[in-house]
């Protein structure tokens, strides 16, 4: 939840945030600093806020029992949805007024990348996917004839004023080349993204250093990510690579926008136009509002009450220690088919009643269809997480920002744009990943939480082979434990559902392992922040579509293609072999 970020107590808070002032008005200037005033006012109260209600339901109750009671599981949750409701909106203002890097950080918060932010948030914070404020017509006009160098008229034969989509640092324009009458998109870079960049990344960091140490590290990763996005040549040639790639590894539902190299500069990108495709977090949209209508209810009563009847089963099965089922990819094709044949039957039924009958009864309208036909979401996840799969283990050249509003969806397939945040890692990285996920594949298959009946010495040499491994890639921490690292890596590169984190989120067993052997230096292992940052969203996007998945599964058919065509998989099949032919010796 979002109590963990409260790690900060309010002296703490201010000493750090009034050092932080005179270090950004002499290296950042005015303009920065009142971005930080503005920012902080909301941010350091609210910090202290969740602080104190945590101390009051998890830490105090231990050491003062008698004046702090234990609180029960539902209480908790009741006090913090009180403060979620108090602080979801300012924040919420302040990220949105402000912009630039907060756009970012909002977009993360609405596309629960991890599966944990309170519903509160996450409602709050749509708008960061696809809605935020646009900029002026002539803002726009004069970064692109400046970047040109000559008049929009002069390339352009039509420009649609109202942008199709607002993000972070940009929004996107529908256009027709004049050369060609090609419909294609233009990417138009906001005048101030990049100026104000650096100070609000140093007040985001500020608090999670505070609040989240552990996350820093992280945080520092993604912002030096996130300031590549500034120079749409790079993000041109992030997307011919990986489309490239991707028409290479055969993937035929997935399209990647093919790009125009002679219109892109610094600050504008030119693609063709996907058409006609909707952002997948609409189409879903759509897809509740259709299924609401059919039991009578709002679109917002629907989805609240499938989240509220998701979330109790989800919890129930993980106290037994069960995942919930998800529906298959050829479960939901049969589906499918049986309702697209029920629509078609529908829809010949009404037209002949409209023909005989209908001349002198009320007509039926066949622009309403009454039944559903499902988005196939098995296959949907299954295919993000393959094409991810590929993109880090085969091309070893991934996005690294797979949210929701980068997905369109058009006719059953998928289009992935935005390929402003892209990490490139090389040989001994991908095949480290590999060889990790077969590992990790292996391990959870002998560890007490999937199969209670295993032998112990076995799940032991399992963890020990883990471990060692992750020592070996660069993974550090304070007391080096086995367990910690063993922990990490399932959970990274495998299960972070809740059944395998019972009775913890994410987030609380994020914090309960940093208090046991806090994480160390990440130098060598740099380019898994990005990696697990990605994936994790993936996999929070499938938990939302009730398919839960286990990395190691899914990515497991790759990782070990990438071994075998370097001659690696043998060794590693051979070492967990080990495992239980250590046990007959």
């Amino acid at each position: 939840m979002l109590r963990n970020i409260a790690k900060v107590t309010s002296g703490g808070a201010v000493a750090a945030t009034v050092g932080g002032y005179f270090y950004v008005r002499e290296a950042m200037g005015e303009d920065a600093l009142q971005r930080m005033i503005k920012f902080e006012r909301v941010g350091v109260p609210a910090t202290i806020d969740y602080k104190w209600e945590e101390a009051k339901c998890e830490k105090l109750p231990k050491v003062l029992p008698s004046i702090f009671p234990p609180v029960s599981e539902e209480e908790e949750t009741r006090r913090f949805e009180v403060l979620h409701q108090k602080w979801a909106k300012p924040l919420f203002d302040v990220y949105m007024e402000l912009g630039g890097f907060y756009y970012k950080s909002g977009q993360k918060i609405a596309s629960n990348m991890s599966g944990v932010i309170p519903k509160t948030y996450i409602d709050m914070y749509q708008p960061f996917l696809n809605d935020i404020p646009e900029r002026t017509p002539e803002d726009i006009r004069s970064v692109v004839e400046g970047q040109l160098g000559r008049k929009r008229e002069e390339v352009f034969s039509s420009w649609e004023e109202k942008p199709i989509g607002c993000a972070s640092i940009g929004q996107v324009h529908r256009a027709t080349l004049k050369s060609t009458g090609q419909r294609v998109v233009v990417k138009v870079q906001n005048l101030d993204a990049e100026r104000t960049f650096k100070g609000d990344v140093f007040a985001l960091n500020s608090l999670i250093e505070l609040a989240m140490p552990q996350f820093a590290p992280a945080f520092d990763e993604i912002q030096k990510q996130f300031a590549t996005e500034f120079d749409y040549r790079g993000e041109m040639k992030n997307a011919i690579e990986i489309r490239d790639n991707l028409k290479r590894g055969g993937f035929k539902d997935v399209i990647v926008p093919e790009v125009y190299p002679e219109l892109c500069t610094e600050k504008i990108m030119v693609m063709e136009e996907i058409c006609p495709s909707i952002p997948l977090h609409h189409a879903l949209e759509e897809q509740a509002e259709k299924l609401a209508k059919q039991k009578g209810m709002s679109k917002k009563e629907f989805i609240d009450q499938e989240k509220e009847r998701l979330e109790e089963e989800i919890k129930r099965l993980a106290k037994e220690g069960k995942v919930m089922e998800s529906v298959s990819s050829k479960d939901y094709d049969r589906y499918i088919k049986f309702q697209s044949l029920k629509r078609g039957g529908e829809k010949i039924t009404k037209g002949l009643y409209n023909w005989t009958l209908g001349w002198v009864l009320p007509n039926f309208d066949r622009s309403e269809d009454s039944v559903v036909v499902p988005i196939n979401a098995a296959k949907l996840v299954d295919d993000l997480l393959e094409v991810h799969g590929h993109e880090v283990l085969i091309d070893g050249c991934f996005n690294a920002d797979p949210h929701p509003g980068n997905i369109l969806y058009k006719d059953g397939k998928l289009a992935l744009i935005d390929y402003g945040q892209v990490k490139r890692i090389d040989d001994e990285a991908r095949l480290n990943v590999a060889k990790m996920i077969v590992l990790v594949d292996a391990a959870i298959k002998v560890d007490p939480r999937t199969n209670p009946d295993v032998d112990p010495e076995v799940h032991a040499r399992a963890k020990k082979s883990v471990a060692n491994f992750a020592r070996e890639i660069g993974m550090e921490s304070e007391k080096m434990l086995d367990d910690t690292f063993y922990q990490m890596c399932v959970v990274y590169f495998g299960r972070m559902d809740a059944t395998f984190l019972y009775p913890q989120n994410v987030l609380q067993w994020t914090d309960s392992m940093q208090e046991k052997d806090p994480l160390g230096n990440i130098d060598k292992i740099d380019y898994l922040v990005m990696l697990h940052t990605s994936s994790m969203m993936l996999r929070g996007l499938g938990e939302m579509l009730q398919q839960f998945k286990n990395l190691a599964v899914s990515w497991g058919p790759l990782a070990r293609r990438a071994l075998k065509e370097k001659g690696m998989l043998e060794g590693v099949e051979g070492e967990i072999s080990s495992w239980e032919k250590e046990k007959e010796s």
